[in-house]
């Protein structure tokens, strides 16, 4: 019998959030990285919680013993300019409460900086601005080289992304796995009273039309932050992502975009997820029967 992992994905946005992304045709995040964990695993049991409006957002009569992974998105919350909103603590005490049951933590963008926070560290405005659109150049550093978790990945590549806030300082004991010039922790492995998360600064778990659909939503700013000339260019920009997501043999628009296997194959995108879920949940779920 093939496993069936047991995975939690908490959502970082608040479910009115959620609705109004939809209703300008975005995918939430938490429904990214579901599609994500099918696509690596598709036995895989997966539950989604809202975990800002609820302070305790683990389903009713269960604990993170009850998973056999736990997985920390997106959201457009901000720690530097809100870190007391109730809305954000609540996700803070459930990522310390994730660190002290050990349960395989996976926190992506938004993920990695609740992670960081939690446990010590410092999550500050980037200086740089927006990282949006492709994360260029990420580097794996020695640890991010020796560690199982980029096992397949290529020493240097490219990824989805979209942060304005980023980890300055880790927390004691933790590992920065991957950097670029943009962000100076754009991977980590932080620890934090005996338990692990795996976190990017990137989104592996979004795909070119996901991407599409952000720059939609927010063209405006976008063309406000001098990204786009016109909300038109950004419209137009969006629409070629979603053609080469459909045909990513367009080699014309893969050019033009800059783009390569590191974000049109979900198997190259996904491989730091495959190998969390195969090294950390599985076995997980293998000891929990």
């Amino acid at each position: 019998m093939a496993i069936a992992p047991r995975i939690l994905i908490a959502e970082g946005n608040t479910q009115e959030r959620c609705e109004a992304m939809v209703e300008l045709g975005s995918t939430i995040g938490s429904s990214a990285y579901t599609k994500s964990i099918k696509h690596v695993y598709p036995k895989a049991q997966i539950e989604v919680v809202f975990a800002a409006d609820h302070r305790n957002a683990l389903p009713t009569g269960t604990s993170f013993d009850d998973y056999d992974g736990f997985i920390l998105g997106g959201s457009a919350l901000n720690i530097p300019t809100d870190a007391d909103n109730p809305k954000i603590q609540n996700q803070i005490e459930l990522a310390r409460a994730a660190f002290r049951s050990k349960i395989p933590f996976l926190g992506s963008c938004w993920g990695l900086q609740v992670a960081a926070y939690a446990a010590g560290g410092v999550v500050a405005v980037c200086p740089r601005g927006r990282e949006v659109g492709i994360a260029r150049k990420i580097a794996l550093t020695g640890a991010g080289r020796a560690t199982g978790f980029f096992e397949g990945k290529a020493d240097v590549f490219d990824s989805p992304c979209i942060h304005f806030d980023e980890v300055t300082h880790l927390p004691s004991g933790s590992v920065v796995l991957a950097a670029n010039t943009h962000s100076s922790v754009q991977a980590a492995m932080i620890n934090y009273e005996g338990g692990t998360c795996w976190g990017m600064q990137y989104h592996p778990e979004f795909d070119l039309a996901h991407m599409a659909a952000l720059v939609r939503a927010y063209a405006k700013t976008m063309t406000d932050d001098g990204f786009y000339a016109s909300e038109q260019d950004a419209h137009s920009h969006a629409a070629d992502m979603e053609v080469l997501f459909q045909d990513p043999l367009r080699a014309d628009l893969a050019w033009a975009l800059g783009v390569d296997q590191d974000v049109l194959d979900p198997d190259v995108r996904l491989r730091e997820v495959a190998n969390w879920l195969t090294r950390s949940v599985l076995p997980r779920a293998v000891a929990r029967g």
